[in-house]
């Protein structure tokens, strides 16, 4: 019943395109590969699709319920209306192979989700051993319902958008727990989520029952204190953390960082520079040498700290071997007077210098000279930044300027 009602007509004319090509040029190659490929190739496929697909014969019916990586997400293309979406969702997971364990699920849905529905998905998951979970939805709940009362030992990869259609101001975004149990878990990725503060000093600290986390990416998240009712201090403790990676946008009210991660190797920021890297009351057990690859964006504002704060950061990152600076950055540090004239013993193992020139912004004079004094054999790559359309309109800049960074580093 379910395959009738998920094979409309366009599919219908394809299968019988299909079935007639069989019949003039010979027998089906596809449907004689093992279960193995042809699951292979449905998990590249939205869900929908494999479904429809199913009709084509016998052999391919019930593959789709045995399927272990999953795309699922909703658009007019796909389902007219959110009502058909969340029935189809409801009624693949009760009617897949019950003995197949998920190993990857992409979920998407911008708009307004049943969150009772969303919690039995997430249920699921957890009890197929799903070990990457990418979700983007439309969360009203004050917690995002992740499972915290059990340790679940085969999530690696957690990637979670809390998407609102409408920004509703002074409503908290969804709460990130500080309790769940992923042992296994290496990468985790976060946008548009809220830490909240728990500790006496006025720390949120939610990740350091993750004892094996390479990766941490925060994006447009932002901090709740309970008994202030203000944004307060974030904490990130990892022995294990290697990569981290924070956006805060500017309408987004800077909070205090605090870090243990003596194992650091790569840094991330954009934003605007909140504080000091290191010093009093901030950061503490941290060793900067072992942070190799540094990357810096910040937007121009003329911000009377913003100078400082940036050049106490060159200096505490010190030993980096490769610089990624955009050009309002640069911008930024020439506001310090007399910049070039100070006396700047830094930045000797600098090995590469990229510096992005962003729409409506220049490289001032000297700036690269002023950072590579110390370093003359230093490779300088300049390329030009994203357009605005090219933010709203392609994304394929983004894939072509990961590209030039991998060739500029070899």
């Amino acid at each position: 019943m379910l395959l009738r009602q998920m094979a409309n007509n366009r599919t219908m004319k394809t299968c019988r395109t299909m079935k007639t090509r069989r019949r003039y040029y010979g027998k089906d190659r596809i449907s004689c590969l093992p279960d193995c490929l042809l699951l292979h190739i449905l998990s590249n496929l939205e869900a929908k699709q494999t479904v429809q697909i199913s009709i084509l014969s016998t052999r391919w019916k019930d593959l789709w319920k045995n399927i272990s990586v999953l795309s699922l997400s909703r658009n007019f293309r796909n389902f007219q209306s959110l009502e058909s979406f969340a029935t189809f969702v409801s009624q693949f997971f009760s009617s897949r192979d019950d003995k197949t364990s998920l190993q990857a699920l992409t979920f998407e849905c911008t708009h307004y989700f049943d969150p009772n529905l969303l919690k039995r998905i997430i249920k699921y998951l957890f009890s197929h051993n799903i070990q990457h979970l990418d979700m983007k939805v439309a969360c009203s709940l004050e917690h995002f319902p992740l499972c915290t009362n059990s340790s679940y030992h085969t999530l690696t990869s957690l990637k979670l958008i809390s998407w609102e259609e409408v920004q509703q101001w002074g409503r908290l975004k969804p709460v990130f727990p500080n309790s769940l149990q992923f042992p296994a878990l290496t990468y985790l990725s976060l946008q548009s989520f809220t830490f909240r503060c728990t500790t006496d000093d006025g720390y949120a600290d939610p990740f350091s029952v993750f004892q094996s986390l390479n990766t941490l990416i925060i994006e447009c998240c932002s901090l709740y204190n309970e008994k202030t009712r203000v944004e307060d201090n974030l904490f990130i403790s990892s022995v294990s953390l290697v990569n981290l990676t924070i956006v805060l946008p500017a309408n987004y009210k800077s909070y205090k960082l605090k870090l243990s991660t003596p194992n650091l190797f790569s840094f991330d920021f954009t934003g605007h520079p909140f504080q000091n890297l290191c010093g009093h009351h901030n950061i503490s057990n941290t060793n900067f040498s072992y942070i190799k690859h540094v990357k810096i964006h910040l937007p121009f504002h003329k911000v009377t700290n913003f100078p400082s704060i940036l050049f106490n950061w060159l200096v505490e990152l010190d030993l980096m071997e490769s610089l990624a600076i955009s050009s309002e950055t640069l911008e930024i540090l020439k506001l310090i007077p007399d910049s070039w004239k100070i006396d700047f013993p830094y930045l000797h193992n600098l090995k590469l210098l990229e510096i992005e020139i962003h729409e409506f912004s220049s490289l001032p004079d000297g700036t690269e000279d002023f950072l590579l004094q110390n370093a003359p054999s230093a490779k300088k790559v300049i390329f030009p930044g994203p357009t605005l359309k090219d933010l709203i309109c392609n994304d394929s800049w983004i894939n072509e300027a990961k590209t030039r960074r991998k060739q500029s580093r070899h």
